[in-house]
């Protein structure tokens, strides 16, 4: 047995390409697995005034998903590392910037996915580290960061959370039901959300309506409201798929608050403020996002809109605009090249971010064993 795994560690190291991507314990157990390294230039004019906006990088994932046959159904155990490369330490922090040092700070590692479920004739539970069950992400990924995605998707829907997950599938229906940190790791407080998704699926198109309610309890300055409401949809037609998300946001401090206490990575869009006690501030946004793919070649184009509550505030109070373009392009030896850009529009900001720009641009290469 020892043997075994000797073997397949060496061909992993001298050829990628020719490991098997299954692997079978006995015959109620197997593991599949998925490899992905990446290599890339990004210059990120949102953040110029950092002194980190272009940078060249690299980060690499690796996905295990062990299924077990138990009884009528499947024992499915997931995991997903992250491995990322940080910025050196060498940054440029004054008075202004000191306050954005979290944003800037890289894990090395992220245990982005880790969960136990069981599943048996449409339905089952998880429970662990997830994607959330709010809406429903169609979108294309390329970056661990998942910086280049809809702003209501890196602001406001969390994509991972958290705790406890119930599914239910029957013909066209689609139920998932989830108690959670409402964050995306281990909870500092009490507090914890319910998120509720029912949706309808085809082959070709789906839809469905979603809601995440943030109890808030606990006498700490804080505690943030972290509800929405939200539609989903999505439908293929050829080689165009056209999905959409739309959400009615809650957002903000509950209780007056000091900006020294925040320890964790702040919004550039002032949307970690206090309007009024107990009282959240709202918004309105969404996307629609097209991609036309081939066998060689995949183009997406999105664009969203998010119209948040005029509260007085000018850096915050002004709508935003995110479009979005990517173009990959398969070379058939699991390998793909991508270049895409992100544009936003001018919008008033924090003295700290004078010299910004509202767009990016990235390219890259992007290996898969899947």
């Amino acid at each position: 047995m020892k043997k075994k795994y000797l073997i397949l560690i060496l061909l992993f190291v001298f050829n990628l390409q020719i490991i098997p991507k299954t692997f079978k314990f006995n015959s109620a157990t197997e593991m599949n697995f998925d490899l992905g390294f990446a290599s890339f230039y990004m210059n990120d004019q949102r953040i110029q005034w950092s002194g980190m906006e272009a940078t060249f990088g690299v980060e690499a994932y690796i996905k295990t998903d062990i299924v077990r046959k138990l009884g009528k159904g499947n024992l499915n155990i997931f995991s997903e590392i992250r491995f990322n490369q940080p910025f050196d330490d060498n940054r440029l922090i004054d008075k202004l910037r000191s306050k954005y040092i979290q944003n800037f700070e890289i894990k090395r590692f992220d245990l982005s996915r880790l969960f136990i479920g069981y599943n048996s004739g449409g339905m089952g539970f998880y429970l662990g580290k997830k994607e959330t069950n709010f809406g429903r992400d169609n979108l294309i990924h390329l970056f661990n960061s998942e910086f280049d995605l809809p702003f209501i998707r890196t602001e406001s829907i969390l994509l991972r959370e958290t705790g406890f997950f119930i599914f239910m599938k029957k013909g066209v229906l689609d139920l998932s039901l989830s108690i959670v940190n409402g964050g995306p790791e281990m909870d500092t407080n009490s507090s914890k959300a319910g998120i509720v998704r029912l949706g309808i699926k085809t082959k070709v198109l789906s839809f469905g309506v979603s809601a995440k309610f943030q109890d808030g309890i606990g006498s700490e300055d804080q505690k943030e409201f972290k509800n929405h409401v939200g539609f989903d949809m999505l439908f293929k037609s050829g080689r165009f798929q056209f999905s959409g998300e739309f959400i009615y946001d809650q957002y903000g401090f509950r209780k007056e608050y000091d900006p020294d206490n925040i320890f964790w990575k702040r919004s550039l869009y002032d949307r970690d403020i206090f309007y009024k006690s107990e009282t959240a501030i709202t918004g309105l946004g969404g996307y629609v996002d097209i991609q036309y793919k081939t066998r060689s070649f995949t183009l997406n184009i999105n664009y969203g809109e998010f119209y948040p509550e005029k509260i007085g505030v000018p850096s915050h109070d002004e709508p935003i605009r995110r479009g979005i373009v990517k173009t990959i392009f398969n070379s058939g030896l699991d390998i793909r090249f991508f270049v895409g850009g992100l544009f936003e529009n001018e919008r008033p900001v924090d003295p700290a971010f004078e010299g910004r720009s509202g767009y990016a641009f990235f390219l890259g290469a992007v290996f898969n064993l899947k």
